[in-house]
């Protein structure tokens, strides 16, 4: 925890935070708004409507992450209020609620949604993430441009380095295309994200941690540690992971891993130093154009039946089929040719070159079991299909119980080629962070994945045989501007957003200062392989303590002002409409490049 020295800023109890945020934010709404930061509080010149009280979203139900997200958000809301003149309250939401409201275009009472994105092994590829900002996803059409950010010239670029023909091509187009987001600061980051774990070291001899840290996003250490007391490994999480036995629905990621990578098994994968491992098969990337999957003669599924080429060819079809449909989040667009199957063999081919297959698409998809999901009507019903246990998966643990909203059991089966487990692992759902340190401290837990740094702390410093570990990652903690209302959808705004957040102080809270800010609003972390050099990217602020006066700056030379009892107000020509009715999306009249996007 933090100190009391810290301020209130450092609270993570979320009623005393709302209190807080809530009281500043009617006093920014009453005119009362701080008048220090470069001019905040003078007057003068024509002014337009007056900008309403911010919405910020943050997730709710995500254990140590949103710990880190309520020590966050007040000092997000200080610099905002306190330098831009614009109330801002904070609001808590469940992640499958938001993201889908998002993705829908339901919800356009939110204006930032404060997220972060795990730091999944095939996000060592930025693909997915980038995918994220294209065109024709934005609108109520079910996919993941939750910023519901449209910009033709950016999804050109994007699709460029996506058909580039070499690697060197394609990270030079990669780099171009965040640049082009970074310069239109279409997000803002703020640090990177840690994936931080603890352990019983009376209990478990803990292993597989590496750079992935102890997260689900990072399978190793549940296959690479053992117990050395009981029979059970209790593994801590957060509820989302088990109220669905349909696994490829997730939108939240780290339950999507634990099924994807721990309970089932996708074609091969980044270990836990991110080193590429074959799990289920061997992996042959003919051209840029053609990957042939050769199974294991052993890969077998956790009844015992093999793993064929047509389960292979099966799984990426339902994923499309998932994807189109707008049941699977995750799902990319992938412009497969055909995808052919013939004994152990899988053969995909694509109409143009798609270098990132290999190690995003076909990385992240634990292979499914054609007969099972036939059999549940998930062809027909992607989003409805449910299973019954046992669950058959490709993994090497089987799901021998699903306790919605309670826990997730688990049996080690000795049916997979590559991995074992030692033990049964239960997957036991707690509602926050503090029962899961309360259960960690009485032994009642084993593993605690995805805490946050102050807990960390508190592990390592005041409970007995316990430890806790911190990885900084490539993934970022990102204010997700809504970038068609108003005030979002103005790129001067949103630059002056970021240019006022005191990055240093919310490291200093809510990471016990154990990161670097991430300067740059390039979606992924500086700590990422493929970040780009930064002399191509739009810096945020000049220091990590923010830069108040140029935020006031950036708005006042696009003709924002403020009033005499510092408010802010738009230009008097500014068109505040959003830019396409709700339930609808970008049209070609506005987008013309939509119109070849279909």
């Amino acid at each position: 925890m933090a100190s009391a020295d810290d301020t209130t800023d450092s609270t993570i109890d979320r009623r005393s935070v709302l209190r807080a945020l809530g009281a500043a934010s009617a006093a920014g709404l009453a005119g009362c708004s701080g008048s220090g930061g470069g001019g905040v509080g003078g007057g003068g010149g024509d002014l337009g409507e007056r900008v309403s009280s911010l919405q910020m979203e943050y997730w709710s139900d995500y254990g140590g992450f949103t710990t880190t997200h309520e020590q966050m958000a007040p000092i997000i809301r200080q610099g905002v209020e306190q330098h831009l003149g614009v109330g801002m309250e904070v609001v808590p939401k469940g992640i499958s609620s938001q993201l889908g409201e998002l993705a829908n275009d339901q919800n356009r009472a939110n204006n930032i949604s404060f997220t972060w994105w795990v730091p999944a092994a095939d996000r060592l590829d930025p693909q997915e993430l980038l995918n994220n900002m294209r065109i024709d996803w934005a609108g109520a059409g079910g996919q993941s441009n939750y910023s519901n950010y449209a910009d033709c010239e950016y999804t050109q670029l994007l699709q460029d380095q996506t058909t580039a023909e070499t690697s060197e091509k394609r990270t030079q187009g990669m780099y171009e295309t965040i640049a082009y987001m970074a310069d239109d600061c279409a997000i803002g980051n703020l640090c990177p994200v840690a994936n931080i774990g603890a352990w019983r070291t009376d209990r478990v001899e803990m292993g597989g941690i590496g750079n992935g840290g102890i997260a689900r996003s990072n399978a190793e250490w549940a296959f690479k540690s053992e117990l050395t007391e009981g029979d059970e490994m209790v593994v801590a999480i957060n509820p989302i992971a088990t109220e669905t036995s349909n696994w490829l629905t997730h939108s939240a990621s780290m339950p999507e891993a634990m099924w994807q990578h721990m309970i089932s098994s996708p074609v091969h994968k980044y270990n836990e130093d991110f080193e590429i491992v074959e799990l289920l098969g061997s992996v042959d990337v003919v051209d840029a154009q053609e990957v042939v999957v050769e199974l294991f003669d052993d890969a077998q599924f956790t009844n015992g039946d093999p793993v064929t080429g047509e389960d292979v060819k099966f799984t990426f079809e339902q994923i499309k089929r998932g994807g189109e449909a707008g049941a699977y989040p995750g799902a990319a667009p992938v412009p497969y040719d055909s995808i052919e199957a013939d004994g152990k063999t899988c053969r995909f081919t694509f109409t143009e070159p798609y270098i990132p297959f290999v190690n995003t698409t076909l990385m992240r998809w634990g292979v499914v079991h054609k007969q099972s999901f036939e059999e549940a009507g998930a062809v027909q019903d992607p989003g409805g299909a449910q299973f019954e246990t046992p669950i058959v998966t490709s993994g090497p643990l089987q799901v021998t119980s699903l306790d919605r909203g309670q826990r997730v059991v688990t049996e080690p089966v000795d049916t997979h080629p590559t991995y074992s487990a030692s033990q049964p692992i239960i997957f036991e759902a707690f509602r926050n962070e503090e029962t899961i340190i309360t259960a960690l401290e009485a032994g009642e837990v084993d593993i605690a994945p995805e805490i946050s740094p102050p807990n960390a702390k508190r592990v390592n410093e005041e409970v007995d045989n316990a430890k806790a570990e911190f990885a900084g990652t490539h993934t970022s903690y990102n204010l997700q501007y809504v970038c068609h209302t108003a005030p979002c959808k103005f790129p001067e705004f949103r630059k002056a957003v970021a240019a006022v957040v005191n990055r240093q102080k919310l490291i200093d809270v809510a990471m016990n200062g154990q990161v670097e800010p991430d300067m740059y609003p390039t979606y992924i972390s500086h700590n990422h392989p493929l970040y780009p050099p930064e002399d191509m990217l739009y810096k945020q602020a000049d220091d990590p303590t923010g830069s108040p006066d140029k935020g006031v700056s950036l708005l006042e030379d696009a003709g924002w002002g403020f009033d005499g009892d510092g408010n802010l107000h738009y230009p008097p020509d500014a068109d505040l409409e959003p830019l396409w009715p709700q339930g609808e999306g970008p049209s070609a009249d506005e987008f013309p490049c939509m119109e070849d996007l279909g």
